[in-house]
């Protein structure tokens, strides 16, 4: 996903499309606002191995993690689902 920024940069947006970036975490989140993202999709994974090896925490962690997530794309009027 490191390279996520310079994808949504690089395509050519439409007005009657949505675009969502998948935010995992905060430094997810802080790139997304740099490239103007206007919708994030909040993960995480059904088994605590795969959460591990795709986002480096565990299930419960990234639910944590969600919150302060949520309230800064809120505070950035980013419309957010999951």
């Amino acid at each position: 996903m490191g390279d996520s920024s310079s994808v949504y940069s690089g395509i050519k947006k439409h007005d009657n499309i949505s675009y969502t970036a998948l935010v995992p975490n905060l430094k997810g989140l802080e790139e997304a606002l740099k490239v103007d993202v206007k919708e994030i999709a909040l993960f995480t994974a059904a088994s605590e191995t795969f959460c591990k090896k795709n986002i480096n925490c565990t299930i419960e962690e990234s639910l944590v993690k969600f919150e302060n997530v949520a309230k800064i794309a809120l505070e950035n009027n980013l419309k957010i689902r999951g």
